[in-house]
Order: structure tokens, then sequence, then C-alpha cells
């Protein structure tokens, strides 16, 4: 396996940096934006290392990982030992997946997306690009998670639901309707509340970014 490089010097890359110690991964350092000492910028890093980009924010996780593809990196899958997945599961590049998740059968992640410890994916659901899980989220079998969503501490997902792009299902929220792009989903059983934000706002990540 090649070594390693985490964008992000902040809390998430911690539990990043533990998961990828645990599976065996050499991790060189970390690189930030507004790096403070000690923390690297893109230059320093070595070409041959694969990347992580550990940003908890969906969208500028995206962005970010776009940029560095763009930019010639290689984006890393991390699994932790402690995570059970199926071997006819799909993990695309840029996926986290952490201790006590279980993916099962023939599910499939799209590129970047991150599962907190404890979550489930069951069998044949698929989770877009950059969609988050919290600790202990679940989605029951053949539900779909739209691009970008995010899948709060301890909600679940009946079997076959559809999460449109962009959501926002909040903590503890128990989803039996299949939601539109966009919205805020509270309460067991969930209910639409109102759109989520602009995620399309800039960052410091790209706006002051040093690299």
């Amino acid at each position: 396996m090649s070594d390693l490089v985490i964008f992000g010097a902040w809390h998430f890359s911690r539990v990043v940096a533990e998961a990828a110690a645990a599976s065996g991964r050499r991790v060189l350092g970390f690189v930030d934006p507004d790096p403070p000492p000690g923390i690297a910028t893109l230059e320093q890093v070595p070409q041959g290392c694969e990347v992580f980009v550990a940003i908890g924010d969906n969208v500028l996780r995206r962005q970010l990982s776009r940029e560095l593809l763009a930019r010639g990196r290689r984006l890393a899958t991390l699994v932790h030992p402690a995570a059970v997945v199926s071997p006819s599961a799909a993990l695309a590049p840029g996926c986290f997946v952490a201790e006590l998740v279980a993916v099962r059968s023939n599910a499939v992640l799209q590129e970047g997306v991150v599962l907190q410890a404890g979550s489930v994916v069951s069998h044949d659901v698929h989770v877009g690009a950059f969609a988050s899980f919290g600790p202990n989220a679940a989605c029951a079998s053949k539900s779909r998670i739209g691009a970008l969503s995010a899948i709060g501490v301890g909600a679940s997902l009946l079997p076959g639901i559809v999460v449109g792009e962009g959501c926002t299902v909040a903590a503890g929220a128990a989803v039996f309707r299949d939601a539109a792009d966009g919205v805020t989903l509270v309460g067991n059983p969930a209910r639409a509340t109102r759109p989520t934000g602009d995620a399309g706002q800039q960052s410091r990540w790209t706006a002051n970014a040093v690299w």
C-alpha cells in the first residue's frame, strides 16, 4: 500500500488517521490551506502518495477532491479493519468506512462517501457521491441516497426509500417516504421541513488556499 497524506488538520482528520494506522497505512502527514507550523502545503506532498480528504462537509469534500484529481493526485479509500464490507460491495475512490460499519452485499458507494462508526448500508443500497452517514445511521435494503446528502446520527431509512440529492436527514429521523432533492427531513415519521441551504458557498479551502 502506498503512503497516505490527509487533507484537513482538524477533528475528522484524527479519526481518519487512526483508521489508516489500524489498517496498516503509513500516514506521512496532514495538509491544510492555512497551515500552522508542522502542517504541509500541497507542493510538499510527494507525488507517489495517495491522498484522503478528511473534510466532514460534503460539498467542500467534493470540491477539494475534484481539485486534487485535476492536479493528478490519487484519492485513497480507507476501510477500518473493524468494519464489515461484503466482497460484492463496490467502493469508489475517496470513501471512508469507520469501525463497526456494515456494508452488505451488492451495495454501491460512489466517490467520496463517508460512513461513520456503527452505520449500516444494507444489501443493494446505492449511496451517491460525497454523501455521508453519521454514527449509527442505517438504511435498509434497496434504498437510494442521492449525492451530497447527509444522514444524521441514528437516522434510519425503510427498504426501498429514495432520498434525493443534497438532502439532510436529521438525527434520529425515521424516513418512511421518498424525499425530493434538497430537503431537510426531521422526526418519526420524517417530514420535509425546508430546502437545504445553498451548497455552493466558497470556503477558505478555495478562497484562501496556499496550495
